[in-house]
C-alpha cells in the first residue's frame, strides 16, 4: 500500500493539516484577544506566548487524527484494494476549515449585528445547520480535487513556515515551563494532633454595612438569628473591604490577597497563573473536604473566575476538576493559562455544534460572543440559593466548605419578600428606598436563619466554623465598615474587636482554627492574632471604569481599559484606623477624610498625613505593577 501511495500527499496533507491548526488558533486567539476577556490583563509577550504554546496540544490531537486515518486507509487498502488515501487524508482539514469558517461569520454577524448560531432556533437552527454541512461537503470536494491532481507536489516554503512555526512553539512551551517557579501546594498542618476537620461556612449577604444590622445598634431589629449568633462570636466592629465591588471582594475574601496583586478586580479580570490555584476552596477541598458554592455567576463565581481545583458543586452544576490531565506541580501552573486559553476554544466549537444540532442551547449573553460563561446570571433567585445549601448540608457525609452569597440585598431596585419597613409604600423610590433596603436584609437574616437550623438538625452547627460578612457597602464604598462576625467551634473565641480588619484577614483565620501552617503568599493576619496594630493599613480598590454590554434579563457591566497601566481602577484607598485617603489615579491627588464615629479612634498625631498618604498609596499599586503618576501633586499642603 505504501508504495502504491503517492508520498508527497502524505506530506502536503500533513502539513496543511498542521498549518491550518496554525490558521484557526491565530484566528480565534486575535478574536479573543481584541475582546473583554482574560487576556486583557497580561502583556502582549504573554498573549503572544499563550498562542505559540497552545498549538502543541492540538497538533498532537491532529496529527493523531490524521496518522489514523493514514492507517485506515492502509487496512481498507488491504481488505479491498480500493485506494482511500485522498478521500480518508482530507477529512481532517475539512473539519478544521469548516469549524473556522463557521466561527468567523459567526464571530461577525454577532459583533456587527447581535446576530449568530446563539441566535437561531427551532427551523432556523436547523437550517444554519445544513447551511454549514454544505459548508463542510464543498470544502471536501475542493480538497478532493487539489490532492487528485496528476501531481500533488509538496510546497517547500509551506514546509519551512511548519518548521519555523514549530520551533517557535516549542520555544514558547519550554520558556513557559522553566518560568513558572511558584508551586500552589496544598495546606500543611501545624502538627498532625492540631488538625480540625471543623466544617466551615461563609455567609454573604451583597451590599450590607454594619451600621443597618441591629447586632451592630441599628434602633430596629433586622437581623434576629445574625445577632443571636454573635453572642456567641468575635465581632469586628471596623471591617473594611478590599475593594468596592463584588469580583474583586469576593477573590480577596477567598484567597487572601489584595485585589491589586491578582489584577482581579472586575470582569472581565480571572486568576490567572499560580493565582488560579491558590484559595481556600482549593486547599481545603485538597485535604478532602467536599466545596460548595451559591453566589452570582460572571460577578463571583469561582469557576467562571477561574478559580481552578477549587469546588464540586458552584451555582447549581458540578464542576469538572480535570481540566488539566496530565500536569502536576510546576506544570499544572505553567500551562494554566494555556489550558484556559484552549479550553475557551473548545467552548467556542462545543456549544455551537451542541446548539445546531438541539442538543443544548447556547444562551444570549455578552460572554458567548467572548468564549467565557454563557449563564443566566440573573436567572437564581435566593430562594432557591438556600434551598441548594440547605439540601447540601443534608446530604454531606464528609467535611464540607460552603461559600454563600446572597443578592436579594444588592442595590438597588429591592423586591423584599417581607414587607415591615416598607409596608406603607406602593412602590419603591429615592426617598423610600432606605425602607425596601431593611426589608430585603430581613429577608437575607431569614435565609441565614434557615442555614443555621439546617446546620443544627443535622448535628453540624456545633463543629462549624461560621464566618458572616458582605462584599462593600450598600453604596460601593470602601469609607465606611460591614459586618464581619466569626464563630469558632467551642464558643472559646467571643468578643467584640474595635481596631480595623479587612477581607483578605478570613482565610488565615479559617486555616488556623483548622491547625493548618499559612501558605507564604497570603497577605492577610488571622483575626485571631493578638494584640492586633491599631495603625495597620488596609489598602482597597475603589473607583472602577466600566461600561453595560448585552446580558440576560439584566445588562452586565464590565471594565473599562481592564489591563495595564491601571487595569481599570480609577482610585485607591488606603486606610488607618478612622482616617482615610483616596487616590485618584489620573492626578495623582489624594484626598483625606474620616470614617464617622469609628469605635477606636487613634491619636491624629500617629497617622500618615496626606503626603505620607499618597506615598503609601503609590507604593502598594506600583510595587504590584501599576503604572501611576510619579510627581506628588503641587496642591499637597
Amino acid at each position: 500500500y505504501m508504495q502504491g501511495t503517492r508520498p508527497n500527499l502524505i506530506k502536503r496533507t500533513l502539513t496543511d493539516t498542521l498549518l491550518g491548526i496554525y490558521t484557526y488558533l491565530a484566528f480565534e486567539w486575535l478574536f479573543l484577544v481584541t475582546k473583554p476577556s482574560f487576556f486583557t490583563v497580561l502583556s502582549w509577550p504573554e498573549r503572544v506566548s499563550i498562542l505559540a504554546s497552545a498549538a502543541l496540544p492540538f497538533l498532537a490531537v491532529v496529527f493523531v487524527l490524521w496518522l489514523l486515518m493514514v492507517l485506515l486507509a492502509r487496512a481498507l487498502f488491504a481488505a479491498t484494494k480500493r485506494r482511500f488515501d485522498t478521500v480518508l487524508l482530507s477529512l481532517p482539514m475539512t473539519l478544521l476549515l469548516t469549524a473556522l469558517a463557521t466561527l468567523l461569520v459567526d464571530n461577525f454577524t454577532y459583533t456587527a449585528a447581535g446576530i449568530g448560531i446563539v441566535s437561531t432556533s427551532g427551523a432556523t437552527a436547523l437550517a444554519y445547520l445544513v447551511a454549514v454541512s454544505i459548508l463542510a461537503v464543498v470544502i471536501f470536494r475542493k480538497l478532493l480535487r487539489r490532492y487528485e491532481a496528476p501531481s500533488v507536489t509538496s510546497s517547500r516554503g509551506s514546509l519551512a513556515l511548519l518548521v519555523i512555526l514549530l520551533i517557535c512553539s516549542s520555544g514558547a512551551t519550554l520558556q513557559t515551563m522553566f518560568s513558572a517557579t511558584e508551586v500552589a501546594a496544598g495546606p500543611s498542618s501545624v502538627g498532625s494532633k492540631d488538625i480540625q476537620k471543623y466544617n466551615v461556612l461563609l455567609f454573604a449577604s451583597d451590599g450590607v454595612e454594619s451600621e443597618y444590622i441591629s447586632g451592630y445598634g441599628y434602633p430596629e431589629i433586622t437581623t434576629p438569628n445574625l445577632d443571636a449568633m454573635m453572642i456567641e462570636s468575635l465581632v469586628f466592629d471596623a471591617a473594611i473591604s478590599n475593594a468596592g465591588r463584588t469580583t474583586g471582594s469576593t477573590v480577596s475574601m477567598l484567597n487572601g490577597k489584595y485585589p491589586a496583586t491578582t489584577k482581579v478586580i472586575f470582569p472581565p479580570h480571572t486568576l490567572m497563573g499560580a493565582d488560579a490555584f491558590q484559595h481556600l476552596p482549593g486547599l481545603l477541598r485538597a485535604s478532602g473536604y467536599k466545596v460548595f458554592q451559591e453566589s452570582i455567576r460572571y460577578y463571583a463565581d469561582g469557576p467562571d473566575l477561574n478559580m481552578r481545583e477549587g469546588f464540586d458543586y458552584a451555582n447549581s452544576r458540578v464542576v469538572d476538576n480535570a481540566s488539566i490531565k496530565g500536569f502536576s506541580g510546576q506544570a499544572r501552573i505553567a500551562f494554566a493559562q494555556t489550558n484556559h486559553f484552549n479550553e475557551q476554544l473548545w467552548q467556542r466549537v462545543r456549544e455551537r455544534a451542541l446548539h445546531l444540532a438541539t442538543v443544548k442551547p447556547m444562551s444570549r449573553a455578552f460572554q458567548a460572543a467572548t468564549g467565557g460563561t454563557t449563564a443566566k446570571v440573573y436567572g437564581r433567585r435566593d430562594r432557591q440559593r438556600i434551598d441548594s445549601a440547605t439540601a447540601f448540608i443534608r446530604e454531606s457525609t464528609q467535611p464540607f466548605f460552603m461559600h454563600i452569597h446572597l443578592m436579594n440585598t444588592h442595590c438597588c431596585r429591592f423586591k423584599p419578600v417581607s414587607r415591615r419597613f416598607s409596608a406603607n409604600f406602593s412602590e419603591q423610590s429615592r426617598q423610600n428606598r432606605e425602607a425596601f433596603f431593611l426589608d430585603t436584609l430581613v429577608d437575607s437574616d431569614r435565609y441565614f436563619g434557615e442555614v443555621i437550623a439546617e446546620l443544627k438538625a443535622t448535628g453540624n452547627y456545633e463543629n462549624t466554623l461560621i464566618v458572616y460578612s458582605s462584599d462593600h457597602t450598600l453604596g460601593w464604598r470602601i469609607q465606611k465598615p460591614m459586618p464581619l462576625v466569626v464563630r469558632v467551634p467551642g464558643g472559646k473565641t467571643v468578643g467584640r474587636v474595635a481596631s480595623n480588619v479587612q477581607l483578605i484577614d478570613v482565610m488565615p483565620t479559617v486555616l488556623q482554627v483548622l491547625g493548618y501552617s499559612l501558605p507564604s503568599w497570603i497577605e492577610g493576619v488571622s483575626l485571631l492574632e493578638t494584640p492586633r496594630d491599631p495603625l495597620r493599613p488596609v489598602f482597597s480598590v475603589d473607583g472602577i471604569a466600566r461600561e453595560r454590554v448585552e446580558g440576560i434579563k439584566a445588562p452586565l457591566s464590565q471594565l473599562i481599559g481592564a489591563g495595564p497601566p491601571t487595569y481599570g481602577v480609577k482610585t485607591g484607598v488606603m486606610t488607618v484606623c478612622q482616617r482615610w485617603y483616596s487616590l485618584d489615579f489620573e492626578s495623582g491627588h489624594v484626598a483625606m477624610g474620616t470614617m464617622g464615629e469609628h469605635p477606636a479612634p487613634c491619636d491624629t498625631e500617629s497617622l500618615p498625613n496626606q503626603i505620607e498618604g499618597q506615598r503609601l498609596l503609590v507604593r502598594h499599586f506600583t510595587s504590584r505593577g501599576f503604572s501611576l503618576p510619579e510627581r506628588l501633586p503641587k496642591n499637597i499642603p
